[in-house]
């Protein structure tokens, strides 16, 4: 059976439907059918699920969440939808995407010639600026969980290897095998939104399955406004989650150099929005920093 015919799309979307149907439309020229894709609706108040049914008809897999419980809520029910239809592969994607017409081709290439990996990322560009990379995986810093981004801001000429390890993908757009999700489980949903993936993708390493991103497999991200319009609600949430990952899962000497290096990387942040008069994200970023140390811990899932 051929990859692109085990693989189902998760999207989860709320109150952007003109993207949602941008990316399930895109899906469908890369090679997808309709009834592969699957749609979690979080509590829209926009006409979604009404816009979406009249777009696409009843092949379209639609789900309504009834209410907004956060994206890795969402990414559940549509993982648990895949799985009870025997989908062997999932891409899990946001909704502000749209993907190449050889996206699953190359998606495909990449799962047949590296039956060792079972988590795939593919290369992320800004829509905006087409050629401009965001994202290709992230690499560990020894002896840390602080991660870098070596490709951000780089020009795509076309010249990049067909794979390239990474110790982290995104959850923009992620490519995992159903093996994952029967050892591991699914999305720890206690984030809302921020760090669900880097949980869940740590959780998978722990487990031995390896990641790969995947050069040739492209899609343009437009960055979703949704959470731009709650900026101060943003930075909180995003330093967060950051730091209960850093506390859940560090351990010893490096839980120190993670302690410490989130002091270092918050007064940089403060100092930035002080100089660009951002006072309204200085309370949200200290607020993030001590709850994420001091507040109630998350449980260890893995």
């Amino acid at each position: 059976m051929a990859f692109i015919d085990t693989c189902v799309a998760v999207i989860v979307n709320l109150n952007l439907k003109m993207d949602t149907a941008d990316c399930i439309r895109s899906l469908v020229r890369a090679g997808i059918e309709l009834k592969r894709v699957i749609v979690v609706d979080n509590g829209s108040t926009d006409g979604s699920l009404a816009y979406l049914r009249e777009q696409f008809g009843a092949d379209l897999v639609l789900i309504d969440a009834v209410e907004n419980r956060g994206y890795a809520a969402g990414l559940n029910l549509g993982i648990k939808k895949g799985l009870e239809a025997g989908a062997g592969w999932f891409f899990l994607m946001n909704n502000d995407t749209v993907v190449d017409e050889s996206f699953f081709e190359r998606l495909g290439a990449a799962v047949e010639a590296h039956p060792e990996a079972a988590l795939f990322g593919p290369l992320i560009l800004y829509y905006s600026e087409p050629t401009k990379i965001w994202y290709l995986g992230d690499t560990l810093i020894p002896g840390t969980l602080i991660t870098r981004n070596p490709y951000r801001g780089k020009i795509d000429r076309g010249n990049l290897p067909e794979t390239v390890p990474v110790d982290f993908v995104h959850g923009c757009g992620m490519l995992v095998s159903r093996a994952v999700f029967e050892r591991i489980g699914n999305f720890d949903d206690w984030s809302i939104i921020y760090a669900e993936e880097v949980d869940f993708i740590w959780r998978a390493r722990r487990a031995g399955f390896k990641a790969l991103g995947v050069p040739g497999a492209r899609m343009w991200h437009k960055i979703s406004t949704i959470m731009g319009k709650q900026k101060p609600r943003t930075r909180y949430l995003r330093v967060r989650n950051q730091i209960r990952f850093y506390r859940r899962y560090a351990a010893g000497l490096s839980l120190v150099v993670m302690f410490f290096f989130t002091i270092l990387r918050c007064t940089s942040l403060a100092a930035a929005d002080l100089f660009k008069r951002q006072f309204d994200l200085l309370g949200p970023l200290c607020r993030g920093w001590f709850e994420g140390w001091f507040g109630r811990q998350v449980r260890d899932v893995g």
